[in-house]
């Protein structure tokens, strides 16, 4: 996969400034690579997205990026929902539900957006509605197989979460620790903001 371009026109799926919790193609700077050989692929070039924190944060309200709006990375139809997944508290795993809230926009072009961890109840589009590049989603939640309120990324090959591969996304332009990047694949440390 080290040649794959993109060919989904990215934008980050957030306003303002998150940094980058997971992102890279080595396990040193994504967590995800360490499942590489536990079931499906498809999160392998995964992007976890939050907010800097203290480590004293007790209530999920006072994680920055809780409650923020969520947006679509790009042009496309959705096509899996779900929005019934509960809030659990800083440091807690609902590993039953792993992806919490999420959804799945097909691109059209053979790749798909996965995006997960929304808050409760917040998601805002249906399965069939066509969304457009920057339109507001839902909100970042702390739902799932997550221990802090972030959201996850990963583009992969097909619908089903549990058959597709994953692709690398790259982001057609963003800003990267104060500096514009162009088709660029961040890396956990880094602060990313949308152009």
């Amino acid at each position: 996969m080290d040649y794959y371009k993109t060919k989904t026109s990215l934008i980050l799926p957030f306003n303002g400034e998150w940094l980058v919790s997971n992102g890279g193609r080595t396990a040193e700077t994504n967590s995800h690579f360490k499942l590489i050989n536990q079931g499906p692929q498809n999160q392998l070039f995964a992007y976890d997205f939050r907010s800097k924190t203290t480590g004293e944060e007790k209530t999920l309200e006072e994680f920055p990026v809780f409650g923020k709006e969520v947006i679509s990375p790009a042009d496309g139809i959705i096509v899996q929902v779900i929005n019934g997944a509960i809030d659990v508290m800083p440091g807690e795993r609902d590993r039953s539900v792993g992806v919490g809230n999420a959804i799945i926009i097909n691109h059209q072009n053979g790749e798909y957006s996965l995006l997960c961890h929304f808050k409760f109840n917040s998601i805002m589009v249906k399965v069939g509605d066509k969304v457009k590049q920057g339109e507001v989603l839902g909100l970042c939640g702390n739902t799932g197989n997550t221990t802090q309120p972030h959201i996850h990324f990963n583009l992969q090959d097909g619908p089903l979460m549990h058959t597709a591969n994953a692709l690398p996304a790259q982001f057609a332009k963003i800003i990267v620790d104060g500096e514009v990047r162009t088709n660029f694949e961040p890396i956990r440390g880094q602060f990313v903001s949308n152009v």
